[in-house]
């Protein structure tokens, strides 16, 4: 990928889009693009912030011996934010599910970004306020006491309103990382679309009323 294209690209993401795009340029000048083969970890030891330039993802977190599916990640994406400042402690892990290229962004580099570039430290902060949001929404799945719940909460940690959410997983795998059993899925997603909050085709999920959803 061509330089000019590779930083429009980074421009299209929201951690990126209000910086000054000569300061964006001496960053990713002072970062290095990667290549990871499928099932390679890619957190490195040194820690970076990461964009995904091409391929494929899957976030993970060890919970009580059982591998818990946090996220899909995929060209476009971010991660590796809330590590960079905050010591060498891994709480998730991230796996590519394919050959995956990743532009490696390190700290001292990022810190230089942020000092220099206004845009781009209001873009930080809405970035790790977001995923924020998004793991407060994932607890709130692992921990709701019905299917429905559990669903609900999945659903609205992947979407930000009304529209198509697809759903990365088989729905085996979907169900074990709710932590409830096939048979429940199917049943809160038959119950949620009886109510009017979605419309499922396949693995394609289309958010219907997102306020309800939200509510549940």
């Amino acid at each position: 990928m061509e330089r000019e294209e590779l930083l429009n690209n980074m421009m299209k993401n929201p951690l990126y889009s209000g910086a000054d795009k000569p300061a964006l340029a001496d960053a990713v000048a002072g970062s290095s693009l990667k290549t990871f083969r499928k099932g390679s970890r890619m957190c490195g030891e040194a820690p970076c912030l990461c964009y995904i330039v091409s391929g494929r993802a899957t976030v993970r977190r060890l919970e009580g011996g059982k591998d818990v599916i946090l996220n899909v990640l995929g060209a476009g994406d971010v991660f590796g934010a809330a590590r960079l400042f905050g010591g060498d402690a891994e709480v998730t892990d991230v796996t590519a599910t394919g050959r995956c290229t990743c532009l490696m962004m390190p700290q001292p580099v990022v810190e230089r970004f942020l000092k220099a570039d206004h845009g781009f430290t209001l873009g930080y902060i809405r970035f790790l306020s977001d995923r924020i949001r998004f793991l407060n929404r994932r607890i709130a799945s692992f921990t709701a006491g019905d299917g429905e719940k559990a669903v609900a909460a999945y659903l609205a940690s992947r979407c930000g309103g009304e529209g198509t959410v697809k759903i990365p997983l088989s729905m085996a795998k979907l169900a074990s990382s709710l932590n409830i059993s096939r048979p429940t899925l199917y049943r809160a997603l038959s119950a949620l679309s009886g109510r009017g909050v979605l419309e499922r085709d396949g693995s394609d999920i289309k958010i219907l009323s997102y306020e309800k959803l939200k509510s549940i």
